[in-house]
């Protein structure tokens, strides 16, 4: 795996996860990677059941050092502490705000899961719609609540929607949607923010394995984008860094010669 930082994984303090934040890091430490975040899914106002995504943060921040102390005694592995908060219109941004209060992290990420209250995972989202309006309407609400919230660091998965659609597109591409991805991509670069390279996106096997259009990256870069982040959105512990090799090749051959990891909210920039 090389000594690489995965910047997004989740445990068994997410729903859909059952690994244990003991087995991460000791994963970790097996693969010699050079750090890990752990980023527990936070997604207030759950269409189908509010309260499935929420957790206690305070007890994930306590097993992460818990678990951080045995594992790594004399360090040799950066630990952080993060956070994947599932953004949403409306009061559910402050809603996020006042949860998450009080508690520091190394890393905030933000996501949309959830749209206009369907969940693209069981498919009824993409009823009605060609690939353009479902598609073009997540990457608006991707800037707008975005922009609302403010207080991350990450932009996570921003071609989600495309992982479960029923269309022959099946990738986010720059020259379908020039407009809503500048306006994304000016934003993290004015702000400082890291756009995030989720290698799970490219690891749906179907009818068409999803693409990253390397035309994003380039545009990112023109922009004055500085950071990029490559997560493995992990829910097990076998997925660590997965496929990170090629897609820091893919962000070099772009212009991005270091990738970035968050310490205490602010950007790192290393090579792996």
């Amino acid at each position: 795996m090389g000594k690489f930082i995965d910047t997004h994984t989740h445990s068994e303090f997410s729903p859909d996860s059952k690994t244990s934040v003991r087995e991460l890091l000791e994963h970790a430490r097996e693969a010699g990677l050079s750090g890990i975040a752990i980023t527990d899914h936070l997604d207030l106002d759950a269409p189908r059941n509010p309260g499935l995504f929420e957790f206690s943060i305070a007890s994930q921040q306590k097993a992460i050092a818990e678990a951080e102390k045995e594992i790594f005694p004399n360090g040799g592995c950066k630990v952080l502490k993060g956070i994947e908060i599932g953004l949403q219109p409306g009061e559910s941004i402050q809603h996020s705000r006042e949860y998450i209060s009080g508690f520091e992290f190394d890393q905030i990420i933000a996501s949309i899961h959830f749209v206009d209250g369907e969940d693209p995972y069981y498919g009824n989202y993409y009823d009605g719609k060609d690939f353009r309006r479902a598609y073009s309407r997540v990457l608006e609400l991707i800037y707008t609540t975005a922009k609302d919230f403010g207080d991350y660091d990450v932009i996570g998965h921003f071609d989600y929607v495309a992982r479960y659609a029923p269309y022959d597109v099946k990738d986010i591409r720059y020259a379908d949607f020039p407009d809503e991805l500048d306006a994304i991509l000016k934003m993290l670069a004015q702000e400082g923010k890291a756009l995030e390279i989720n290698t799970k996106t490219y690891d749906f096997h179907g009818s068409h394995l999803q693409v990253l259009d390397q035309n994003i990256l380039r545009r990112f870069k023109e922009l004055g984008g500085e950071f990029v982040t490559l997560g493995s959105d992990s829910h097990e512990s076998s997925r660590l860094c997965d496929k990170f090799a090629v897609f820091a090749q893919v962000c070099k051959s772009c212009g991005f010669e270091r990738l970035t990891y968050f310490e205490k909210r602010d950007p790192v920039l290393y090579t792996p």
